[in-house]
């Protein structure tokens, strides 16, 4: 019998209606240094590292005393980081020029504008480390590393690790690394330079120390849609994104596509105008593993996840129209990132069980944003969603959704609350008896904001890339490349996506 390969075609979203490693695209900053002198002149000091670091300096003889004696001790330290031990970062500045490094007085501002003008291109540090449990040593996932009050960011891995790729101009700003259920840490960036395990601590906050102020349900969602207007954008934004969309069969990856995309957001008080999407530059591996049977495809992709924005789409158990369809409860108050919120739960009612969604939403308790919302259909839903969710499949093939997740989640930036990450789970079980099928897969979905800028576009232009929501994102990207990334920032892969593009690159 011949092999016969059977397509499914899947629409995974239905709503309603380390050790450090010197970096070869990041900045020679980062490059390692291990020194020890004692009372060298200065101008010694920089031939050692010079030589060690792959670098030249350049520098006005006349800014500093290059015979004056100096000691240090550094071991595998970041050359940015033992330069500032020489020089006082208040006074000097260090600017990348391929493969010099210009030291300058930081108020020789014009000489400094011009050498930026004529370095191409600018080369970024490249952060990374592995968050980490202080007391299990567990990785810590998910975890939202920024920069402080700039929407530039990243998240970490399953595997509690990141990399978030900065301009050598934040490379002095603030790192905030944040995670329901430990404390903030704050720090600046240039630490993380010379740090490969960062440790955050649980924090358990008692109900009775947060000011509960008394409220209901219903009150609760009055006040999140009568602060819609002032909590979110009025006015388009447009975002820079990473998009990951990984299949398995059982246990193994059959499909990993990932792209850096723009988004034109829509302002939040035009609920009916969409988001646009266009991609910019993606990636795919061939078969990872070749799928046995049936080739799975999900329909939407990037376009599709932007439908995720609960709060942009005025979803169900937001919705006044559809508030007497869910039973709402107000179950706690906890700390989340820094600020109370109230956690919302909700559910349908019996009579709308096959509609509606389960799940909790997180509202900071000042100012009524929704921050944080997860949230999946419960049995009966699923069954009514089947029809919905599989596009298209063959003749005695049965395919049906077993199990949605799906995680949505917001920051403050200039005073306004912003899309920051997505995240969509869908499994589905895969019989036919003639084909000898039984499987189950397993698709996610991740969309990570990784920067936001104000605009004046309404569209994009029809020749750039648009994604729709018809659109197969697979069938839309180029071929796995390990240097295709450059400065942007994505999410790291974990330890088994890693291996799977590396037995791609090995086939």
């Amino acid at each position: 019998m011949f092999r016969q390969i059977i397509v499914i075609l899947i629409a995974i979203l239905l709503l309603s209606a380390s050790v450090k490693a010197q970096q070869q695209n990041g900045s020679v900053f980062e490059n390692r240094v291990t020194i020890s002198q004692k009372n060298q002149p200065l101008n010694s000091i920089l031939d050692q590292i010079s030589w060690q670091a792959g670098v030249f300096f350049s520098y006005d003889a006349s800014i500093f005393n290059s015979t004056q004696k100096y000691s240090i001790e550094a071991t595998d330290k970041s050359l940015y980081n033992v330069l500032n031990e020489l020089f006082d970062p208040k006074e000097f500045k260090f600017i990348e020029l391929e493969n010099q490094v210009i030291i300058s007085k930081i108020t020789e501002q014009k000489l400094t504008d011009e050498i930026k003008t004529d370095s191409i291109p600018v080369k970024y540090f490249f952060l990374s480390g592995t968050i980490i449990d202080n007391k299990k040593e567990d990785p810590v996932k998910y975890a939202s590393v920024s920069l402080l009050n700039k929407p530039i960011g990243t998240i970490s891995n399953t595997d509690g690790n990141f990399l978030l790729k900065v301009h050598p101009d934040f490379i002095r700003d603030t790192i905030v690394i944040s995670c329901m259920g430990y404390a903030q840490i704050m720090m600046p960036a240039y630490e993380i330079l010379d740090e490969d395990i960062i440790e955050m601590s649980q924090v358990s906050i008692r109900i009775k120390e947060v000011k509960v102020v008394a409220t209901t349900p219903e009150k609760l969602l009055q006040n999140i849609r009568d602060n819609l207007a002032i909590n979110y954008s009025n006015d388009s934004k447009l975002m820079t994104a990473f998009y990951r969309e990984t299949v398995k069969q059982d246990d193994d990856y059959i499909s990993v596509s990932e792209a850096v995309i723009e988004i034109l957001k829509a302002p939040y008080s035009n609920t009916l105008r969409s988001d646009l999407v266009r991609i910019i530059k993606g990636r795919r591996s061939p078969d990872v593993k070749p799928f046995q049977w049936l080739n799975f495809k999900l329909q939407g992709g990037p376009f599709t996840i932007t439908k995720l924005d609960v709060v942009k789409t005025l979803e169900s158990f937001i919705d006044l129209e559809f508030q007497n369809s869910y039973q709402y409860n107000i179950s706690k108050v906890i700390w989340y990132n820094d600020n109370p919120v109230y956690v919302l739960e909700f559910k349908p009612v019996p009579d709308f069980s096959k509609h509606g969604f389960i799940g909790e939403m997180y509202v900071h308790r000042e100012t009524f944003a929704v921050v944080h919302v997860n949230f999946g259909f419960g049995k009966s839903g699923l069954k009514n969603a089947e029809s919905v969710m599989i596009k298209k499949k063959p003749k005695g093939v049965k395919a049906k959704p077993v199990f949605t997740s799906y995680e949505v989640n917001y920051q403050q930036y200039n005073n306004k609350w912003h899309l920051t990450n997505v995240k969509a789970s869908v499994k589905f079980k895969v019989r036919s008896r003639n084909d000898k099928i039984n499987s189950e897969y397993h698709s996610v979905s991740d969309l990570l904001i990784t920067d936001i800028q104000d605009t004046e576009l309404r569209r994009f232009e029809r020749d750039e890339s648009l994604f729709t929501q018809r659109d197969i994102f697979v069938e839309m990207i180029n071929n796995y490349d390990p240097d295709f990334w450059e400065n942007y920032n994505i999410i790291k892969p974990d330890e088994d996506l890693q291996n799977a593009f590396k037995n791609t690159v090995q086939k």
